[in-house]
């Protein structure tokens, strides 16, 4: 075993949640009343802090209206969203041979951690997953402290800690972290034409 524990992030790498993520964006523009850009990005409003996604796919600039637009999306989000989604092919039964063969296992996701756990538990994988981490309501943890509060929680070290995400704020937060990062193209970042990426859940298996 090269590592004790294997994180993975949540959208694009465990589960495809676009469709929802995507209706939530839409109803918070329309429910705040903010008009959708034809040149909207739609691609980076999956993986950043919620706020982010706003101002990186729409280009929305007020700090009072992304707060408007956060709570508009959050209760879309609550209400249906988050059950939209469903696992990639092939990614539970890497995640059940991983913990058979003894790894740690761990979520890391952008999203409130209450909702994260709540995921597991409404899809049924809460056993798999020994850390189900997510940000604070307050939204100032990134990525790498998520990781490193994981690895402190499990006392590992960094080196024994592998993330395995879709994109390149996935990777960003592995390096902030210490740690290493399997990219896997199947999600909503990285494309098959992206060096150093895996293009199935089995090549984990191979990796770890």
């Amino acid at each position: 075993m090269k590592y004790k524990a294997v994180f993975f992030d949540l959208d694009g790498t465990l589960m495809d949640t676009s469709d929802g993520i995507f209706a939530g964006g839409r109803y918070a523009m329309e429910t705040v009343g903010v008009p959708i850009p034809e040149n909207s990005r739609w691609n980076l409003f999956i993986g950043p802090p919620l706020g982010d996604c706003f101002r990186l796919s729409f280009g929305v600039k007020d700090d009072v209206i992304i707060e408007e637009l956060c709570k508009a999306y959050h209760e879309f989000y609550m209400r249906e969203g988050r059950y939209r989604a469903k696992f990639y092919p092939g990614i539970l039964d890497v995640v059940t041979e991983l913990k058979k063969r003894g790894y740690v296992l761990g979520i890391a996701s952008m999203k409130n951690e209450d909702l994260v756990q709540e995921m597991c538990q409404h899809f049924g994988v809460s056993q798999y997953f020994d850390q189900q981490l997510g940000i604070d309501l307050v939204g100032t943890m990134t990525k790498a402290d998520l990781l490193t509060k994981g690895f402190k929680a499990l006392g590992l070290k960094p080196s024994e800690c592998v993330l395995v995400g879709d994109t390149d704020f996935d990777a960003r937060g592995a390096e902030g972290a210490h740690c290493d990062c399997i990219k896997a193209n199947w999600g909503f970042g990285y494309t098959k034409k992206d060096p150093g990426t895996i293009s199935s859940p089995a090549e984990i298996l191979d990796l770890v």
